[in-house]
């Protein structure tokens, strides 16, 4: 029997989740939510969804087995709540929640309830990065030393181009929580838990932001992290450069693992050479994707796993839960209070 699934939201639920839902046969997707009504009512009737809702707890309290919610991150406390109470799985959107305190609270609720928690850091499933993990574990670069991280785009470059919720401090918004919390889980996955942070974060664009926001997120940042394990990363990030470029550097004792964009490409510089070697990911990675590149295949190979984590009962080690949200939120946490304070922070502090 197919795992029943309700959608609130439909900006990026509309682009990612309705699609890879309708796709998997493990899955029947059964409503939808979003305003205003006559919105939502077509969007449902030109995709075959029977069911349609305005108020996201109607669509918590039918009958369904699954709830995903990709609404702006404010909201997401309260939706999981709701959705916990009624004894629902559910999928969390990334940004996941907007503090730790928020994150923590839903943890510990979920676990009460019984049910499959997810955070969609679906970004760990790319088959490139899923393949530096092999990669690493296999001590193809020695020791690693050092990571460097790049995310420059113009994604906030114009005001009309995001949701409003990205422009908006009090909505959780802001580039570091919506972008680069998928880089921060994609390196707890490889090197363990952040110890210490120290950041500093900034808002550069010079262009209109949307009506009504008063406190403008960040949408450009540098920060580094010691890791548990000895590691050193350094991060850089904005979100209205023209140039747009993102990136991974492992540097390890014999050698460098470089990975363009989140996975796109890989390749080696071993120590001592002249050049390059490419990579190439293991076909039985690529497969799993069904076809799709991008966020849309990693989101697929999520699915698969929480299908058997609800169908079986059986956490895959891979599959990201609220308490992988909770330990980036953490991170995500520690960074603004080193900006607003000027100092270093553990992440033992939040």
């Amino acid at each position: 029997m197919p795992i029943r699934v309700g959608v609130i939201g439909l900006e990026y639920g509309a682009q990612v989740h309705v699609p890879a839902f309708k796709e998997n046969p493990s899955y029947e997707l059964v409503a939808v939510c979003s305003r205003p009504a006559e919105r939502v009512e077509q969007y449902a009737r030109e995709n075959n969804v029977s069911r349609w809702y305005t108020d996201p707890r109607e669509l918590i309290n039918s009958d369904i087995d699954l709830v995903s919610i990709a609404t702006p991150p404010a909201s997401h406390a309260g939706l999981v709540a709701a959705a916990l109470a009624r004894q629902r799985h559910v999928i969390t959107e990334i940004a996941f929640m907007p503090s730790a305190a928020d994150a923590r609270v839903v943890m510990d609720m979920a676990r009460s309830a019984g049910v499959v928690d997810t955070a969609a850091f679906v970004l760990r499933y790319k088959p490139a990065l899923r393949y530096v993990s092999e990669l690493l574990k296999q001590g193809e670069i020695g020791e690693p030393r050092l990571l460097c991280f790049d995310y420059f785009s113009n994604v906030l470059a114009f005001s009309e181009q995001n949701p409003r919720w990205m422009w908006d401090a009090d909505n959780g918004g802001g580039v570091l929580a919506g972008y680069i919390a998928h880089a921060i889980d994609v390196c707890e996955q490889w090197f363990g838990p952040a110890h210490e942070v120290s950041g500093t974060l900034a808002t550069l664009t010079s262009i209109p932001v949307p009506s009504g926001i008063n406190n403008v997120a960040d949408d450009t940042g540098h920060f580094s992290v010691q890791f548990e394990s000895g590691l050193l990363g350094m991060f850089r990030y904005s979100g209205i450069t023209a140039v747009p470029h993102t990136g991974f550097e492992i540097h390890g004792t014999t050698g460098t693992l470089l990975i363009d964009g989140f996975g796109d490409d890989l390749a080696i510089l071993r120590m001592g050479a002249d050049a390059t070697e490419p990579l190439y990911v293991p076909m039985h990675y690529i497969e799993e994707l069904r076809g799709h590149g991008g966020l849309q295949g990693a989101f697929n190979v999520f699915l698969e796993r929480l299908a058997v984590a609800i169908t079986e009962r059986r956490l895959t080690p891979d599959l990201p839960t609220f308490a992988d949200g909770l330990r980036v939120t953490r991170v995500v946490d520690a960074i603004r209070r080193s900006a607003r304070e000027k100092r270093a922070v553990a992440v033992a502090e939040i």
